[in-house]
């Protein structure tokens, strides 16, 4: 996550020739790299008009060299009509270059270039590999091989080739070379740390703090990082019982029918057959009554109570709870070590779990830990749940996010250096911005964006008042 922060002229700067994400191509990243550079709003320029929008000394940047790398920024997220943030780029692109070959950070031993070129083939081997996966019909021998053939003539096409990757490969050692010498042996310290994690974690508690529905669905369902748990969440384990399959159906069925007549009596809106005398109607099912969900309920647990009474009796007899998950539980979760040693997390307001699981886990047998619920039927079947543990709450500082915070650090520090660097380096080598010419250029750029999404969306007012429809027949 924070890592994103950084990303941009890091990125671009990684990928001086745009080929870094070629390992990574699969057949329909392929083509979403060629729309998104066809859809930047880039005015290109003719032939006969390349103007210069940037000098560095001798050497000039013109606008072509400028909108090479626009579909670059376009998916990183940045405006396709920025041609003074991509002008720049493209003169830091240079001025790097030159640093790196100047300080000698381009010259490899032989041991390295070895091993840049089995990196090189490896990233070539897996983009045809995930060209051909993606592509393939029928798996046989012949198949592949065809289908490899067509990937290599794709990315051939495409301005790829396993020379090109090797060359991206050295650039890549080339800017770690270069990090390294403008940070030296910098590492984060304590206080760095800790001041970081106040400083997003407080972002993370206001946004959870009192909203465990946020949370749940951002973190559980979203998988979202959260350095923040909210208060109030128990670990819970669980011996799962199967019932008779049919007996938990009938339940299920009448519970369903239960709640909803409870729904309709507290004010949902009811269809109102009156509004159309013709209407034929419809039978409504015998109401179904809280006795009957009752019983039904029952039935369920009555299918069980040899296994339930055999459960309790071995806890009062000093059996560990575990141990007869193991025996007469069916939920395959349970099964995982973790998971049984520190239980689900679970919120009275939870809306991951099965409500009546839920309840049964704040029931008012279930007041402190090591407590064990009475017998509750929920979808699944019949549970039994133990108050595991108190799940830590609040910001906690976890070795994952202690690991991430340094990468982050390190990461902000290597970028804060080589921007210094560029702009000093860009002072000393004579960098001049043609603002004149990258004005005009930002113009152009942004009148055809407006003029394609002009295009893209042609219905640009609607008439007022409402709009008359015509009647359907049946």
């Amino acid at each position: 996550m924070l890592k994103k922060i950084l990303a941009l002229c890091v990125a671009l700067l990684l990928a001086l020739s745009a080929l870094s994400a070629l390992a990574e191509t699969t057949a329909t990243q392929a083509p979403a790299a060629e729309n998104a550079a066809a859809e930047a709003p880039v005015a290109e320029a003719p032939v006969s008009d390349d103007p210069v929008l940037a000098t560095i000394g001798d050497v000039a940047i013109h606008r072509s060299e400028v909108e090479a790398i626009i579909p670059q920024l376009v998916q990183l997220g940045a405006d396709g009509t920025d041609y003074t943030k991509a002008t720049q780029l493209a003169a830091d692109k240079y001025i790097f270059q030159a640093k790196v070959k100047e300080m000698g950070f381009d010259v490899f031993t032989p041991e390295e270039e070895a091993a840049f070129k089995e990196e090189a083939s490896k990233q070539w081997e897996a983009a045809l590999d995930s060209y051909v996966s993606y592509y393939l019909s029928e798996d046989t021998e012949a198949a592949r091989a065809e289908m490899k053939h067509q990937a290599e003539s794709y990315y051939a096409g495409n301005g790829y080739s396993v020379d090109l990757l090797l060359d991206n490969v050295r650039r890549s050692a080339g800017f770690d070379r270069m990090n390294r010498y403008l940070i030296g042996d910098y590492k984060p310290t304590e206080e760095e740390i800790q001041r970081t994690f106040q400083q997003f974690g407080a972002v993370y508690q206001q946004n959870y703090e009192n909203n465990i529905m946020a949370y749940e669905y951002n973190t559980v369902m979203g998988g979202q990082p959260s350095w923040y748990t909210p208060s109030g969440y128990r670990g819970i384990i669980h011996i799962l019982i199967k019932p008779d399959a049919d007996l938990l159906a009938t339940y299920e069925k009448l519970s369903s029918r239960y709640e909803e007549a409870q729904n309709l009596a507290e004010g949902e809106p009811v269809a109102d057959a009156s509004a159309d005398p013709a209407a034929t109607p419809v039978p409504t099912a015998e109401p179904v009554t809280k006795e009957a969900v009752d019983q039904a309920r029952q039935a369920v647990l009555d299918s069980v109570k040899d296994k339930t009474d055999a459960i309790y009796a071995r806890l009062a007899a000093g059996e560990s709870f575990e141990s007869l998950i193991a025996e007469y539980g069916s939920d395959p979760g349970m099964q995982d070590a973790n998971s049984l040693a520190n239980g689900y997390s679970v919120h009275k307001d939870s809306i991951l779990w099965d409500p009546v699981f839920t309840e049964a886990s704040y029931s008012d047998k279930v007041q402190k830990v090591g407590d064990v619920s009475d017998p509750v039927v929920g979808k699944f079947g019949v549970h039994i749940v133990k108050y595991q543990r108190d799940v830590p709450s609040g910001l906690v500082l976890t070795d994952s996010i202690r690991q991430e915070i340094t990468d982050y650090l390190q990461s902000a520090k290597e970028s804060t250096a080589l921007q210094t660097a560029l702009k000093d380096w860009g002072t000393q080598m004579g960098l001049v911005l043609n603002e004149e010419a990258i004005a005009a250029a930002t113009a152009q750029a942004q009148a055809e964006a407006a003029r394609l999404e002009e295009e893209e969306s042609p219905l640009q007012a609607v008439p007022e008042g409402e709009l008359e429809v015509a009647p359907t027949t049946p």
